[in-house]
C-alpha cells in the first residue's frame, strides 16, 4: 500500500525510500547565539545590569520538531529599586502618618541595606467623593472630620504627591505636608489609587530597568468593581491614566472601581509587585485577596501606628527578590517547557520555570524545550519571536528568533518537469511526486477517471470481499478512507488493504515496542519471545529482578513487573533489598569490585578487575561522580601506608540490565607516622589505666556485695530468735543478786 510522504525517517526507510532523498526537520534545524553579553552587576554609568545570558538566539523549526536551549540567570548586586508608598490617609490612619514622618530617614537606611540604588515615591488615597461614600452636608463636604471636632481636607479619591526620587528629605517633607481626610464607610478607594500608580508611568516616574514595588498601607477594606453603582457610576474602569498636573485623579466620579482581574493584568504588564501592609483585623481579608495574585502580591501585618513598617518593607522586598520565575509570549502553536535544578536545590532538573531562595551572585541554569506544534494559520508568517522574561523585572529577557521551515528544500531549489515521462505524460513531476492533470489520478497519473466503466472497476478494488457479495457492494474502504485509483488511502488511525484494521498505538514513538519486540497485525501487537503487554514493551526476563547475591525475585519484598521490581511498602532499591532507615544489604556485595576499581584509579593496580566484577555482578560499569549532591548510599574505607580515604558509592540498574556503579572520591587524609605512633602508645597507656580502674571498681563492688549479704544473714538470725517459741539459745546467763554481790564485796 502506498504510504504518505510525511512519515518518520524509519518509516520512510521501511517503505523503501532512498535515504539520500529523505529530508527531515532535524537535518535542517540549527541554533545560533546572536547576542551573549556576560553577566554583570548594576552599572551606574550605563544604568543597567545583565542578569540573563545569552540574550538572543536564533533557531529553525519544522512542524513537530523541537530544540532545547539553555540560559543562565545570575542575580545582580545593587539592582535598582523603585518603591512607591501608597498610603490610606483617612482619619483612622493619622497616627500612622505621624510615625512615617518620624521614620522616614530610617526607611531610607533600610532600603540602602537592600540595594545601593533605590528611589521613593509617595501618594495617598481615601474614597470617591460621592454619596453614599461621604456625607452630603455642606460643612461635612468641606471638613469630613467635623464630627471628630478636628479640621481635615475634603475627601478625594487618589492624589499623587511625590514623583519617585532619590531625595529622602523631599519624601519626608511631602509626608508632613499631607493632611488626613475622611469618609463614611470602612472601605476605601485603594484599587482606584493602585490602578493609577501602575498605569501613570511618566507621572509616577517608574524606571525602565528597575524592580518596582508598591507599598499599600491601610487599615480598611477595598471597594471593587460594581460598588460604583451605589453612587451612579456605571462606566467600567478603562485602565488608563487620569492624573492632572497636580497629581489628582480627576475622573474618580466617571469610572467605576477596577476589578481584581484588571489589576492582575496591569501588574502582569507592568511587572510590579505589591505589598499590602495592613492591620491585624484586615489580615485575613487581604491574604484571601493575595491568594488570587500570589506571584505579584504579599501581605504583612502593620502595627496600629505603623511602627514596624521598616521591617515589613525589608521582609516584602526579600520575598520578591529571593525568587525568580520566567514566563513567555509564545503563541498557542509553539510549546515552551522549562526545566531547572535551581542551582543544585534538586538532584534532578524539575519541570518548572521558578526558583525560590536564590542567592545574589550565584548562577541558575534553565533549559527550555521549544517545539513547533503546528504552522500558523497565516501562511505569510515565516518567522516569529518568542520572548522569555522574568515575571517581575522589565527589559531583561531571552529572545528566540524562530525561522519556520514550511517547505522542503527541493520545492525551493528545483523546477518542475512538465509532461514528465515518469507521470505518463499526464502530469508534472514536482519534488519527487507527480502532480496529475485534470481527469488523471494515481502515483504516476496512470488512472483515467474520464471512463466511467474504468472508474467502477477501480472502486470495486477498494471494497473488501465478503461472503455472498460477489458484486462487491459493501462500503468503499470500509468507510474509513478514500479510494484513489483502485487503492484505499485510509483515514488516520486505520490501516489495511481496505482500511479494515485499526492502527497499532504508538508509545514513545514506537509501534509494538519497536521492530525487535513485536509486529502489528491488523491493529493488535503480536509479541516476540521475552516480550509481553499490549505494546510488547514489557520484558518477561526476570534477570533484572535478582540481586547478585540472592536468587529470590525482588528479595522476596516485591513483585517483578516487566523486568523491574515493584517494592512492598517500607522497601526500596532496584531489588527491594533495602528497608527504610537501614543501609543497603548489597553494599558488601559490590565492595570488592569497587575497591578494585578504586585501586586502579589510584594507580595501585588491581588484577583481573573485569573478572572480579563480572563474576559477582555480571555486566557493569564504574563511573566517577564529582558532584557532592549525588545520591551515594554505600561507604567503605581505603587506606595504604600514607593515606586514609573514605569512599562513597551507589549502584543502579540501567535499561540494558547493566549495573552502574557511581563512585565518589572524598578528600584523603595523609597518615603522620609519628602522630600515629604517639596516638597508639597513648591509647595503650590510657586503656591500661582504664582497665586497672575497672578491676579496682569490680573488687570494691564484690566486697560491698558480700558484706551486705553478711548483714542480711545476721538480721535474719536475730529475728528468728525473737519470734520462734521452740528456739533455745545455747548461751546460759546467770545474774548474781544484789545482796550476795554486796556480801562478797
Amino acid at each position: 500500500m502506498r504510504k504518505s510522504r510525511c512519515m518518520t525517517r524509519q518509516e520512510l526507510l521501511e517503505s523503501k525510500c532512498n535515504a539520500s532523498k529523505i529530508e527531515t526537520n532535524d537535518d535542517y534545524s540549527f541554533l545560533q547565539i546572536t547576542q551573549n553579553e556576560a553577566h554583570r552587576d548594576f552599572d551606574s554609568e550605563k544604568l543597567e545590569a545583565i542578569q540573563i545570558s545569552p540574550q538572543k538566539m536564533r533557531l529553525r523549526l519544522g512542524k513537530l520538531s523541537s530544540r532545547t536551549v539553555s540560559f543562565k540567570y545570575k542575580p545582580a548586586k545593587n539592582y535598582p529599586l523603585d518603591m512607591y508608598y501608597l498610603m490610606d490617609l483617612t482619619w483612622s490612619m493619622r497616627d500612622d502618618k505621624a510615625t512615617l514622618e518620624s521614620m522616614g530617614s530610617q526607611l531610607a537606611l533600610a532600603l540602602a541595606n537592600l540595594t545601593a540604588n533605590y528611589q521613593l515615591g509617595f501618594g495617598s488615597f481615601a474614597d470617591k467623593p460621592a454619596l453614599p461614600f461621604i456625607q452630603s452636608e455642606p460643612h461635612r463636604l468641606k471638613n469630613p472630620c467635623y464630627s471628630e471636632n478636628d479640621q481635615c481636607e475634603p475627601t478625594y479619591g487618589f492624589r499623587h504627591r511625590l514623583k519617585i526620587t532619590r531625595d529622602i528629605d523631599r519624601f519626608i517633607a511631602q509626608v508632613k505636608e499631607s493632611n488626613v481626610t475622611g469618609n463614611v464607610d470602612n472601605l476605601e478607594a485603594g484599587l482606584d489609587a493602585l490602578m493609577q500608580v501602575l498605569v501613570c508611568e511618566r507621572q509616577i516616574g517608574w524606571g525602565s530597568n528597575t524592580r518596582k514595588i508598591v507599598i499599600v498601607a491601610t487599615d480598611g477594606w477595598l471597594h471593587m468593581a460594581g460598588d460604583g453603582l451605589l453612587a451612579g457610576i456605571v462606566e467600567e474602569n478603562d485602565k488608563r491614566c487620569h492624573l492632572d498636573d497636580d497629581g489628582n485623579f480627576v475622573d474618580a466620579l466617571k469610572y467605576d472601581y477596577p476589578s481584581l482581574e484588571q489589576i492582575w493584568r496591569v501588574l502582569l504588564r507592568s511587572k510590579t509587585a505589591v505589598i499590602f501592609a495592613v492591620t491585624e483585623a484586615q489580615q485575613d481579608y487581604y491574604r484571601r485577596l493575595s491568594k488570587l495574585m500570589p506571584e505579584f502580591t504579599s501581605v504583612g501585618r502593620l502595627q496600629d501606628d505603623s511602627s514596624n513598617i521598616i521591617q515589613l518593607v525589608d521582609d516584602g522586598y526579600r520575598e520578591f527578590a529571593k525568587r525568580v520565575e520566567f514566563t513567555d509570549n509564545a503563541p498557542d502553536y509553539v510549546s515552551v517547557r522549562y526545566t531547572t535544578d535551581c542551582g543544585g536545590m534538586y538532584r534532578k532538573p524539575q519541570p518548572i520555570g521558578r526558583c525560590e531562595n536564590i542567592e545574589i551572585g550565584k548562577e541558575y541554569e534553565f533549559n527550555v524545550e521549544v517545539q513547533l506544534l503546528d504552522y500558523p494559520k497565516d501562511p505569510t508568517v515565516k518567522n516569529i519571536t518568542v520572548r522569555i522574561e522574568e515575571k517581575l523585572i522589565s527589559n531583561e529577557a531571552v529572545e528566540l528568533e524562530i525561522d519556520l521551515r514550511t517547505t522542503c528544500d527541493c520545492e525551493n531549489n528545483k523546477k518542475p518537469t512538465e509532461l514528465s515521462q515518469q507521470c505518463n505524460y499526464n502530469g508534472d513531476y514536482v519534488c519527487g511526486q507527480c502532480q496529475c492533470y485534470a481527469g488523471w489520478i494515481g502515483k504516476t497519473c496512470e488512472c483515467n477517471l474520464q471512463n466511467s466503466q474504468n472508474q467502477r472497476e477501480l472502486f470495486e478494488k477498494c471494497v473488501a470481499p465478503s461472503l455472498g457479495d460477489e458484486l462487491r457492494t459493501g462500503p468503499i474502504c470500509s468507510d474509513r478512507g478514500e479510494c484513489v485509483c483502485g487503492q484505499c488511502y485510509c483515514n488516520p488511525g486505520f490501516d489495511g488493504e481496505h482500511c479494515e484494521c485499526n492502527e497499532c498505538t504508538k508509545v514513545d514513538g514506537k509501534i509494538c515496542g519497536g521492530t525487535d519486540h513485536g509486529v502489528c497485525i491488523c491493529g493488535i501487537c503480536s509479541c516476540f519471545d521475552s516480550w509481553s503487554g499490549d505494546n510488547c514493551d514489557c520484558s518477561t526476563d526476570t534477570t533484572g529482578c535478582k540481586a547478585p547475591s540472592n536468587d529470590a525475585l525482588c528479595s522476596d519484598h516485591g513483585q517483578c513487573n516487566c523486568g523491574r521490581c515493584t517494592c512492598d511498602e517500607s522497601f526500596f532499591g532496584p531489588f527491594c533489598e533495602t528497608k527504610d532507615g537501614e543501609e543497603s544489604a548489597l553494599c558488601s556485595s559490590y565492595e570488592d569490585c569497587v575497591r578494585c576499581a578504586v585501586n586502579e584509579i589510584n594507580d595501585l593496580g588491581c588484577q583481573d578487575l573485569d573478572r572480579k566484577c563480572r563474576e559477582k555482578i555480571g555486566l557493569y560499569k564504574v563511573d566517577l561522580v564529582q558532584s557532592d549532591n549525588a545520591f551515594l548510599n554505600c561507604t567503605f574505607r581505603f587506606s595504604n601506608e600514607e593515606n586514609v580515604c573514605d569512599y562513597k558509592f551507589s549502584y543502579e540498574l540501567t535499561e540494558s540490565h547493566q549495573t552502574l556503579l557511581k563512585v565518589q572520591n572524598f578528600q584523603c587524609k595523609e597518615i603522620n607516622l609519628i602522630t600515629a605512633g604517639l596516638s597508639i602508645a597513648a591509647s595503650i597507656v590510657i586503656g591500661g589505666i582504664l582497665m586497672l580502674i575497672c578491676y579496682r571498681c569490680k573488687i570494691m563492688y564484690d566486697d560491698r556485695k558480700m558484706f551486705a549479704m553478711f548483714e542480711k544473714e545476721r538480721e535474719q538470725q536475730t529475728l528468728y530468735e525473737l519470734e520462734s517459741p521452740l528456739y533455745k539459745s545455747p548461751i546460759t546467763q546467770f545474774k548474781v543478786p544484789d545482796e550476795v554481790e554486796s556480801s562478797v564485796l
